[in-house]
């Protein structure tokens, strides 16, 4: 990154506090973390309730900072070239989209309400069989990490792929006129984060904002077998579907997951693919799909394609595999939870060849609000009819999960702990070498805890 002080000024419309430090100064690298300072920062403290990030500005000129943002009309430091604005953090995302618009290059915009991550990290594999491809680190996607991201984006780039979040009406409407995609993906409309938006057709209308950015000519691709999103008209912008069923643009047959691969046949107005993805579950054929759809709109060839898809690897904590010395077999997909993603999970775990028992161990879906009661009872019920030998509850909300699969007649053994402590103290009664478990709840709830003390117990084949 190379950017003019004067340049950054003009950008955000702000008031130099004291233009003698404007000189020719270039900045290298913007941080909102003054831990994270480097060389010839520029430093845009943020506020929130329980912090105030201006209170770092004495500290970071030893650090490499050579300017600052700040909201208050004062000068903390002589030494830092000091930008007066009215907001940093509507300074951040201005300043984000005045660097994204010095590169012509496509950007892909993803969103939904499950599956943003492992789309993201699909389509930047399939691409990378050809391009340079910037894309979203981690999470990254909401009004601090985007235009963290977006900062990132060098010259030898040629694609960006990047994730938006959200919690609440508006939020997505900003990340999208930052980034200003030319192409959108929205994966689905799930029950994340109804809470904040009220109901399923809320959060659609959310999501939907990733429409505001988007490029006059550009392309929103959809998950078509969706409920909601199969509503969706072709208005001004181009609308590509894809799913299971063969009236959508982009569709697979025949999906079979095995040992830790998931196969398919692909079907495009381009192309047949016979396609295999280093992760299990139908729900990652959808991703396939999205990638696929837009590596042909971007002028990829079948063979770069499928190089693309053979490089894709799964990230940690999303349906990770690994058979530990104790011979217990765990599928970490501790990331996040919801009903969706659920049951996807429990759908691999079902389809998996295994040895000994079946066991899930189901937590806590968070940010449900008022439908947080029947919708962990829902995955209670579907986990009962998901052919598993033992669920263990864990959590205060999981408790819904535990009477919801108790409600159905099943012969699955149903076990509920209202901590984590409480499950892990007895967890050499409950697991027996030779056991496949996954591991599902929200990220709040920390499973990875119990994945790493499940994979280090000692026990006796049963």
């Amino acid at each position: 990154m190379e950017l003019r002080l004067q340049d950054i000024l003009e950008a955000l419309q702000g008031k130099c506090l004291n233009p003698n430090r404007l000189d020719n100064n270039i900045v290298q690298s913007i941080s909102t973390d003054s831990r994270q300072i480097g060389f010839s920062s520029l430093f845009i403290p943020l506020k929130g309730e329980n912090f105030d990030g201006h209170q770092f500005i004495p500290h970071i000129f030893e650090k490499g900072a050579v300017a600052t943002l700040t909201e208050y009309p004062v000068i903390k430091d002589e030494r830092l070239c000091t930008i007066y604005v009215e907001n940093t953090q509507e300074a951040l995302l201005r300043l984000a989209k005045y660097y994204r618009s010095l590169f012509q290059i496509p950007v892909i915009g993803i969103t939904g309400s499950v599956g943003k991550t492992s789309t993201k990290e699909i389509i930047a594999a399939v691409l990378s069989a050809r391009f340079n491809v910037h894309k979203t680190a981690g999470n990254y996607n909401n009004e601090i990490g985007l235009p963290l991201t977006l900062f990132k984006l060098e010259r030898h780039h040629e694609v960006a792929v990047v994730e938006m979040g959200m919690n609440h009406f508006g939020e997505i409407h900003k990340l999208s006129l930052t980034a200003c995609p030319q192409i959108g993906v929205i994966t689905n409309i799930g029950t994340s984060h109804i809470e904040n938006l009220g109901s399923r057709e809320g959060i659609l209308k959310a999501k939907l904002e990733i429409l505001d950015g988007l490029d006059s000519d550009g392309l929103l691709i959809i998950n078509g077998d969706n409920d909601l999103l199969s509503t969706i008209e072709e208005k001004s912008f181009k609308v590509i579907r894809y799913g299971m069923k063969d009236h959508q643009d982009y569709y697979a047959k025949n999906i079979i997951s095995q040992a830790d691969k998931t196969t398919a046949e692909v079907f495009t107005p381009n192309a047949f693919y016979q396609v295999a993805i280093s992760a299990l579950g139908e729900h990652m054929i959808y991703n396939t799909l999205a990638a696929i759809a837009i590596a042909e709109e971007l002028g990829l060839t079948r063979d770069e394609i499928l190089k693309g898809l053979a490089s894709y690897q799964p990230s940690q904590m999303r349906m990770h595999i690994k058979t530990y010395d104790n011979k217990i077999t765990i599928m970490d997909d501790t990331y996040n939870a919801s009903p969706d993603s659920m049951e996807a999970a429990l759908k691999v775990l079902k389809e998996y060849p295994v040895t000994g028992r079946r066991i899930a161990v189901l937590g806590d879906m968070l940010e449900m609000g008022s439908f947080a009661a029947n919708l962990h009872e829902q995955v209670g019920k579907y986990a009962s009819l998901a052919n598993i030998d033992l669920l263990c509850a864990v959590g205060k909300l999981a408790e819904h999960i535990y009477n919801g699969a108790n409600n159905v007649s099943t012969t699955m053994q149903t076990l509920y702990f209202a901590t984590k402590d409480e499950f892990l103290s007895d967890i050499e009664n409950i697991v027996h070498s030779g056991d496949t478990i996954l591991f599902k709840a929200s990220r709040g709830m920390h499973f990875e805890e119990m994945v790493e003390a499940v994979g280090k117990v000692k026990c006796d084949e049963k």
